[in-house]
């Protein structure tokens, strides 16, 4: 383990948002003694970075609500200049690559010179399969990439959001950790607001807006106005989309409103999210109907309950307490408060 003052970590990324691994770069930078370099500038993260200043129909998925716009350079700015010469001078502890899938040519590239020290390779993308595991990897370049050695290094650690039964390892010798999105601190309720709605307005369940009336598309166009809107909500619907996680859980975590998961009882073990657990901070349900009867069946002190324990559930899941997990399973010291 590195056990040194001040922690210095290449934060690898590209110009596309990426729920998992930017979650992960607002947390990094929010822990003192750990000096992050994301390269190139991940744009998106930084004040006024959530719309392209030349072409301003291109942004962030969604409206760039709670991870995006949130970061500012530290006094004095980050200097990424001559990256790979310090990188080859040994003066990063560690590398993290924000996105294996897409970000493989550095592998392919500099695979000898990160062999040299700890390697963090981020898998947040909607895929079960486990990098290099792909028909289209091979077409292109064929079973051996060089990579084999790269990925079994015991410094090697691979943190997947999409971990199932299908995310096979094919003989690799691989550490594997899972890992969730997460929400920035400042954005989670310290204490349950006052509720005057039952659901909150974008109900993205189909078949329980078609029944109440409500809609399953994007109703805000600002974030303090869709957060106004969870916080006064008793209840928010979430479901599984092309992955299990979802910015939207911890959302409606965050705001106090109890989390009505459809099919929660579906997810595979090893897919994110973690911890939720049907009554004690959350409800799982299979149907409209079933949903309904439960919430006209919980008391006033349960659904408190339960809404407190989602708050709890939110800070759990904080940017900062993410990037700690992720240190702590890479076998990095957290730097010293």
């Amino acid at each position: 383990m590195i056990n040194q003052q001040s922690l210095r970590i290449l934060f690898l990324t590209d110009d596309r948002e990426d729920y998992l691994a930017d979650g992960l770069l607002h947390g990094l930078r929010q822990l003192p003694g750990l000096e992050v370099v994301d390269y190139p500038r991940k744009e998106c993260m930084y004040e006024g970075g959530r719309k392209c200043k030349v072409a301003p129909e291109f942004g962030v998925r969604g409206g760039g609500f709670s991870l995006y716009g949130l970061l500012t350079e530290p006094q004095g700015g980050i200097d990424r200049s001559f990256i790979w010469q310090r990188l080859a001078a040994g003066w990063f502890n560690a590398v993290l690559i924000s996105n294996v899938w897409r970000q493989w040519g550095s592998l392919l590239q500099w695979h000898e010179l990160l062999a040299t020290q700890p390697l963090l390779l981020l898998d947040g993308d909607d895929d079960q399969r486990l990098y290099p595991r792909s028909g289209t990897r091979v077409r292109q370049f064929g079973i051996g990439t060089g990579l084999s050695n790269l990925l079994q290094q015991p410094t090697t650690h691979i943190f997947k959001r999409e971990l199932t039964n299908r995310s096979r390892k094919w003989g690799l010798r691989l550490n594997i950790h899972p890992l969730a999105f997460s929400i920035p601190e400042s954005l989670i309720l310290s204490q349950l607001p006052s509720k005057s709605l039952l659901f909150s307005s974008h109900i993205v369940d189909r078949d329980l807006s078609a029944k109440l009336g409500a809609s399953a598309n994007y109703v805000f166009a600002d974030e303090q106005s869709y957060r106004s809107d969870l916080a006064s909500s008793r209840f928010g619907i979430t479901t599984r989309r092309a992955g299990w996680d979802c910015l939207r859980h911890y959302e409606i975590a965050a705001a106090g409103a109890v989390i009505c998961f459809r099919d929660l009882d579906k997810k595979p073990v090893g897919c994110a999210p973690h911890g939720l657990i049907d009554g004690l901070n959350c409800i799982s349900y299979g149907s409209s109907d079933e949903l309904l009867s439960r919430i006209e069946s919980i008391s006033i002190q349960q659904e408190n309950e339960l809404q407190n324990s989602a708050l709890a559930w939110a800070h759990k899941n904080s940017t900062v307490n993410r990037a700690l997990e992720c240190l702590l399973l890479a076998g990095l010291n957290a730097p010293p408060n």
